[in-house]
């Protein structure tokens, strides 16, 4: 039951998800019963014309792609995370996904104004010297404005739209609820974790509605790029800045997609596309913490052939030990190490239930055997990662989001540098960044470190040992020594105590039967020929002979037989 204050929004997103030929969705969330009979019957499904009017089947990926974009900006983020998951999603809805347009208008700039004026305590023109009432740019969340602060920076100004808080509140509690559903009554919800899915995007959500986390992330960037030659953060006006409103240098430059403006300004692109991933690369490799969006709208050229990132909305975060096994992926893919990179990957997507190792094997050896004859620095990392994810669904391995992420983040980063220099591959990148990565893993600080840690550790387990030793003789002084005992363990051992019985019923018959028919025989030849001919001597034999069989054949077969018809009875 949809709770009664979102009863109305349930039914715009049920009729919107049917009327784009959705049904079977709306249908496996529960979403279907708020849909009218009428809407239902005249609803296009699969063959619905294409939106432009021409007529014709709409593909499936781009039905979902038009009925995120209705739903809103909440529904909106939900279809660009996803199109960060090709371990999840086919390759065709993720490439639809990308390209997610976010049609919302602009909020009148008195809105705007009166949204500065709550937050910064002061209206626009009292903040800023200049504050352009035109947005600069605009997304369902908030918009940017251009200003100049009072000491003459430029500056742009993000903020957030006044009431979109509320809304995506009301659709992320839906979401959680319409994953409740689906992970109930939907077995391929259930194999993703759907709900897992769905809290980790309300957390990241949340995070995004809060400026001061992007401001926090632009900072940690800026200070992890400290030294990077190429790399360059906007500035964070703090004092400037609150949860809804969010105040940055001004990074003008030149688009990375214009080619004309680059060559008239003397930069060398090639160099500079090296330069660059490496940094982006580095993020991910040795500092665990990275951008997730560097498209081509969020990286300028400037002057002096620097290039501004921007919008930190959008971040991931690696942990040290899935690093190390991304550093040992890539390790064991430059060796062409099937092996290792079959362990790489279990590590990183643990199976969640049945799982065929030596099917695994073939499959990572064959993914491996496409790259033979190819060095690292050759190939081509979108073409492999698809390759990968498409082994990773087939063997239902799920990576972790952040994993995914930066799956995607590589691959947008190779395209956006292709722009640069058309013969890059970031593969290169990788493998020249590597030695870094390994030192930082294996190298004497890192040994030092991890020496330390384990030092603590045994520290921590010394001081501890007293309490546990006495807890565990005080349970065996109180209750004694119980011991537990899997069920599945004594499958085995009572399958091997019942054949054995078996087999004991069948050599003390068949012994006895062989002494009956011995004392027959010997009471006389004569007497012994004419039991040849009884019926009752001919039934003792037969029965011998087919004891023994049992007996040297073993007595698994007729024991699952007996066990079928035992269980077709009950």
């Amino acid at each position: 039951m949809a709770p009664s204050h979102s009863v109305a929004r349930y039914r715009e997103i049920a009729e919107i998800l049917v009327s784009n030929g959705l049904a079977a969705l709306a249908g496996q969330t529960g979403l279907l019963g708020h849909v009218p009979e009428s809407l239902r019957r005249r609803a296009g499904g699969p063959d619905a014309a294409d939106g432009g009017g021409a007529p014709g089947p709409v593909p499936g990926p781009v039905r979902l792609r038009r009925a995120l974009e209705q739903l809103g900006p909440t529904f909106m983020k939900l279809g660009q995370m996803l199109a960060t998951r090709d371990d999840l999603l086919p390759a065709a809805y993720t490439e639809e996904l990308t390209r997610l347009q976010d049609h919302t208008p602009p909020a009148p700039y008195e809105q705007i104004a009166q949204v500065v004026r709550e937050e910064l305590g002061m209206d626009p023109l009292e903040a800023f010297e200049m504050f352009e009432e035109a947005p600069l740019a605009t997304a369902s969340i908030g918009q940017a404005h251009r200003a100049r602060m009072l000491d003459g920076t430029e500056v742009v100004v993000k903020v957030r739209k006044p009431g979109v808080e509320d809304i995506v509140a009301e659709d992320l509690g839906i979401l959680r609820h319409l994953a409740g559903i689906a992970d109930r009554e939907w077995e391929t919800a259930r194999d993703v974790d759907v709900e897992g899915l769905a809290s980790a995007f309300d957390r990241s959500m949340r995070r995004e509605l809060d400026y001061r986390a992007e401001a926090a992330n632009a900072q940690r960037f800026a200070a992890d790029l400290a030294e990077d030659p190429v790399v360059r953060i906007p500035r964070v006006f703090t004092a400037l800045s609150t949860s809804r409103v969010l105040t940055e240098e001004f990074a003008a430059g030149m688009r990375i997609t214009d080619r004309e403006a680059l060559d008239a300004a003397g930069v060398d692109r090639p160099a500079l596309a090296r330069a660059a991933t490496r940094s982006i690369v580095k993020m991910v490799l040795v500092d665990g913490f990275f951008h997730a969006d560097p498209h081509p709208g969020n990286m300028f050229v400037r002057e002096d052939g620097c290039i501004w990132l921007i919008d930190f909305g959008m971040v991931g975060e690696l942990s040290r030990p899935v690093r190390e096994d991304i550093v040992r992926l890539t390790f064991s893919l430059a060796r062409h190490d099937s092996d290792g990179v079959a362990a790489s990957l279990l590590r990183l997507a643990p199976p969640q239930g049945p799982h065929d190792a030596r099917r695994f094997d073939q499959d990572v050896q064959a993914l491996l055997d496409t790259l033979e004859g190819h060095a690292l620095a050759d190939i081509s990392l979108s073409a492999f990662f698809e390759k990968l994810t498409t082994l990773l669904r087939r063997h239902r391995l799920q990576l972790p989001a952040d994993v995914s992420t930066l799956l995607r983040m590589l691959v947008l980063t190779e395209s956006s540098a292709v722009l640069l220099d058309p013969t890059f591959h970031i593969s290169a990148v990788l493998e020249e960044v590597l030695p870094v990565a390994l030192a930082q893993i294996w190298g004497p600080q890192a040994l030092l470190t991890r020496l330390g840690e384990s030092g603590m550790q045994a520290l921590r387990l010394g001081e501890e040992a007293p309490a546990r030793v006495r807890r565990m003789l005080d349970d065996y002084e109180s209750r004694g020594v119980a011991v537990h005992i899997d069920p599945d363990d004594l499958e085995p051992l009572v399958e091997r105590i019942e054949a054995t019985g078996d087999r004991i019923v069948a050599g003390v018959t068949m012994g006895a039967m062989l002494v009956g028919v011995g004392r027959v025989a010997a009471a006389g030849v004569e007497r012994s020929h004419r039991g040849l001919r009884d019926p009752l001597m001919l039934a003792a034999g037969g029965a011998t002979l087919v004891l023994g069989a049992y007996l040297a054949a073993g007595a698994g077969p007729a024991r699952s037989l007996a066990r079928m018809v035992t269980r077709r009875a009950r």
